[in-house]
């Protein structure tokens, strides 16, 4: 696992990021209505909830809470509410932090099997997150809320989506590796690693340790 720099600054950018989910999630009704208010309130307890379940898994596994384990948590149930923050009751906003909270926390077997470094936990919490809401928002969806109601052509159309932009995502980072290797390696040494980026490729240093 990353360990961070420093927790309490990783603290702050956690909050930050959850404040600017608010602009991303209920911003996305263009107006202050009932619309931008569900949005709003289901990613604060999306949110809420993926992180105690996370906290929960990190005691029952590890024996002990880990704080830099419910910020990653926090994140997760965020993504996790995105595609469905404005089509959703409040009460499943519940569901799906803890769903979106447990399938992230368990992708890191699947991570850790792969081999891929993952330092920001990008694929885990927003990778595997979208998916999950995306995928929950035609099993919860209420048409009382956004036009759009729960249903298996409804849950088929999210599934088409996720495997179109899967593919797509996939096969356009491929292409972009390719074309920025032919420039040189993708990845540092390990010793370059070690040593810190800062200093290896800038000559300088970012913390004095």
């Amino acid at each position: 696992p990353t360990v961070p720099t420093t927790l309490p600054l990783v603290a702050v950018g956690a909050g930050l990021l959850w404040f600017g989910w608010f602009g991303f999630n209920a911003g996305g009704a263009y107006a202050a209505d009932g619309l931008a208010a569900y949005a709003f309130t289901n990613t604060t307890i999306a949110g809420s909830i993926a992180m105690i379940v996370w906290m929960l898994y990190d005691w029952h596994y590890d024996r002990k809470p880990s704080f830099s384990g419910v910020l990653v948590g926090a994140v997760a149930g965020l993504a996790t509410i995105t595609p469905c923050a404005g089509y959703v009751e409040p009460w499943a906003a519940i569901i799906i932090g803890a769903v979106g909270s447990s399938v992230c926390y368990y992708a890191k077997y699947v991570q850790e099997r792969l081999g891929f470094d993952d330092a920001l936990e990008v694929w885990r919490a927003h990778g595997m997150g979208g998916v999950t809401g995306a995928l929950l928002l035609g099993i919860l969806a209420s048409s009382n809320i956004d036009k759009v109601n729960a249903s298996i052509h409804q849950f088929l159309m999210q599934l088409l989506g996720v495997i179109i932009v899967a593919v797509y995502s996939f096969v356009v980072t491929i292409i972009i590796f390719k074309v920025i290797s032919a420039w040189g390696p993708i990845r540092v040494t390990k010793e370059e690693e070690e040593a810190g980026l800062d200093e290896s490729l800038h000559g300088e240093e970012a913390y004095k340790m």
